[in-house]
């Protein structure tokens, strides 16, 4: 319906080419359909015809955030700013892309502004409490973390973040509670049960720890940060066949990760099977783009394996 609709617009503009508004609607419509680049070139000719024009600078500053200019993005956004200072929608979307680029007090200014004109706006106690998260003022994640969930209590993002700021701050039986919610609601959540694998572990519950790094597995079987602690795991318990199987399992997803062949060339080293170690050394190698050690290193290990 969209690609009709353009096709539509580029035959009335080819009748009236400065019709700013149906330029506009254009540009709308290549935004829609994905076609940032020439929903970009639309309104940046509206820029020029009309750059008083808030709504403009502020469609430009979405279709640069879409493309990922976060930094053109804020001067786009801060001129719709400037042009309408008190437009909500503006402030927000200026304040998310602060967040992207690590602009924390300039972002917290323009959420607690938000709160100000909307006491009730639960994304703004989202942000402010990411934002907290992200300066390590865990107290006063937690407290905004809470009141968006007050208001939305089915807001599954601010209870990942309350459950990652209460193990910040010790109170592992909360931090715990707040995970099994998560996953309750969403069961591919795969940070939510690596989370809890790690705070497991930190308790001393290995088994535990590799019940969750499985189920992390499960969801995200491109995780290799789990499948890494996972293998490290069950080789301290000497599960090497069960080690050597989560690995082959994640290979069948990731056939080209190099690091997967090198766990395996490492739990048969433990198992002292020099020609398998030898064998997934050299396989490392071949995938050596995708490594995320020394090549250097990697190939002098191999060297001294093949002297053994």
């Amino acid at each position: 319906m969209s690609q009709d609709k353009i096709v539509e617009l580029q035959h009335k503009l080819k009748d009236n080419p400065d019709n700013l508004q149906l330029i506009e609607e254009l540009a709308i419509e290549y935004s829609n359909t994905g076609e940032n680049e020439e929903a970009l070139k639309k309104f940046l000719y509206l820029k020029d015809a009309d750059p008083e024009n808030p709504e403009v600078f502020y469609n430009i500053g979405i279709i640069l955030e879409k493309l990922k200019y976060n930094d053109e993005s804020v001067k786009a956004y801060e001129k719709a700013l400037e042009l309408a200072p008190e437009d909500s929608d503006i402030i927000f979307n200026l304040a998310s892309v602060y967040i992207k680029i690590k602009k924390f007090e300039p972002a917290e200014k323009l959420f607690l502004k938000i709160i100000e004109k909307d006491s009730n706006d639960e994304n703004a106690y989202f942000h402010l409490g990411e934002i907290y998260s992200k300066r390590l003022e865990h107290e006063k994640a937690i407290e905004y973390l809470n009141k968006a969930l007050n208001l939305d209590s089915q807001d599954v993002f601010a209870k990942f973040y309350l459950a990652y700021e209460y193990s910040k701050i010790g109170k592992i039986d909360e931090s715990i509670k707040y995970y099994n919610e998560v996953i309750k609601q969403n069961p591919d959540y795969s940070w939510a049960y690596y989370n809890l694998a790690s705070i497991y572990l930190e308790k001393g519950d290995e088994n535990q720890a590799l019940l969750y790094l499985e189920k992390t597995l499960k969801t995200n079987p491109s995780d290799i940060k789990s499948l890494k602690l996972s293998v490290k795991l069950l080789c301290k318990k000497k599960k090497y066949a069960a080690a050597e199987r989560v690995v082959r399992q994640c290979l069948h997803d990731n056939p080209d990760e190099a690091d997967l062949y090198y766990l395996l060339a490492k739990i048969f080293k433990k198992l002292n099977n020099k020609i398998n170690y030898i064998k997934y050394l050299k396989y490392t190698l071949k995938q050596e783009m995708t490594f995320s050690g020394h090549i250097d290193e990697l190939k002098k290990e191999l060297k001294e394996a093949e002297k053994k």
